[in-house]
């Protein structure tokens, strides 16, 4: 069962401030993205095979394949050391593990919508969509994640930026296809934390704001990467851990996949806006004496083309969860959490704690070691993108 983490799922934050912005980066310096990570130079995912590599601590590594199931082909590699192993589905979500005790979590996602258009985010809402406005990283720590963690008996210890992830994160987004311009921001911030029992915890915050001069409103959203390691041997896993971020070799192939897929779905998306552009000019000119039965019949189709974007908008939010293996899922009062894997059996408890099975007859009401906790199981549901 998850107990430092479950919160992740759930948390509904924005960071506006630059990570970081009271303080110098002092730390790791040596985290510098790879000039041949860069997408030009690429004719395949370099760091396959090569049983040689080593990262900047000195321990030999090996890539990882982060795969992506509607193309069949991988997103990229990372390059971890060969001691970390991918873990099956676990209700802990840990995603890699190592036998010196180093767990490294599943990535958790969340993204929202925000306009000075009282309207217009009252139609976000309607489309299933999430709106909440903009908090700073340093808003976000305060308020929102320090009382979490705190709650889980772990102890703040130290943050920093990591400006070098987050250069990754903007070069990464420029190579994928845009529909819309924005004006985008990445940032990114460490958080560190001391458990209990003196295991010390890593939380790293990659944040993102993308604003739509043209249309107007913004997106935004972020990332969680965590660790947990004995004190003894944190350091070399953190800066293990940042490395394979920094350094994930995007696959060409992907990139061009994944662009001819959506600049095709743009193409048709438009032709039919185009065309409905088209038949309400037509409408205007027959109608215009007709005043308002002509105004009303303008609305409707106006009304239609928003719609239309906003399933574009929830297919690409589905394309995105199909990379990181997410779903929605949705508890009796309506409420929508991103969960982790596939398993049919998913249960939470008041904690935003959460078990997952393919166990159709498991119940933790009625397990021993769980039913301390009111338990009540989630449906999957399309709403929520």
């Amino acid at each position: 069962m998850k107990r430092f983490f479950s919160f992740y799922v759930i948390l509904a934050l924005l960071f506006l401030n630059s990570c970081g912005d009271k303080k110098e980066q002092t730390e790791f310096s040596e985290y510098g993205s790879d000039p041949e990570n860069n997408i030009e130079n690429q004719g395949n995912i370099p760091v396959q095979g090569n049983s040689e590599a080593k990262n900047s601590s000195g321990q030999k590594i090996k890539p990882y394949y982060v795969m992506n199931q509607q193309f069949g082909i991988p997103v990229g590699a990372m390059p971890i050391p060969s001691s970390w192993n991918k873990k099956e589905q676990n209700s802990e979500n840990i995603y890699f593990e190592s036998s010196n005790g180093v767990q490294v979590y599943g990535e958790v996602s969340n993204s929202f919508f925000y306009s000075n258009s009282a309207e217009r985010n009252q139609y976000t809402l309607q489309t299933g969509s999430q709106v909440k406005p903009v908090k700073s990283v340093q808003r976000l720590i305060d308020e929102e994640l320090k009382p979490l963690v705190e709650a889980q008996g772990l102890q703040f210890r130290n943050q920093f930026p990591l400006p070098q992830l987050a250069q990754f994160d903007n070069r990464f987004n420029s190579y994928l296809f845009k529909s819309t311009p924005e004006q985008r921001q990445n940032d990114c911030v460490v958080t560190e934390w001391e458990s209990p029992d003196g295991k010390l915890m890593m939380v790293i915050v990659r944040y993102y704001i993308a604003q739509y001069t043209s249309i107007g409103g913004l997106d935004w959203g972020y990332t969680l990467n965590s660790m947990l390691a004995p004190k003894a041997e944190y350091d070399n896993a953190k800066n293990a851990y940042i490395n394979s971020l920094v350094n994930f070799e995007i696959n060409p192939q992907w990139v061009q996949a994944h662009n001819q897929y959506y600049a095709q779905a743009a193409q048709q998306s438009n032709a039919a806006h185009q065309g409905r552009m088209a038949n309400i000019q037509a409408q205007g000119e027959r109608s215009r004496a007709a005043g308002r039965a002509s105004s009303q019949a303008l609305d409707n189709q106006y009304n239609a083309w928003r719609s239309g974007q906003a399933s574009s908008d929830a297919s690409h939010s589905k394309y995105i969860d199909g990379i990181y293996e997410r779903r929605n899922m949705t508890d009796q009062s309506g409420n929508i959490y991103k969960i982790d894997g596939y398993e049919n059996n998913v249960w939470m408890n008041n904690n935003n704690e959460y078990i997952a099975t393919d166990n159709s007859l498991y119940n933790p009401n009625t397990n021993s070691t769980t039913n301390n906790y009111n338990w009540q199981q989630l449906e999957e549901t399309d709403n929520g993108y």
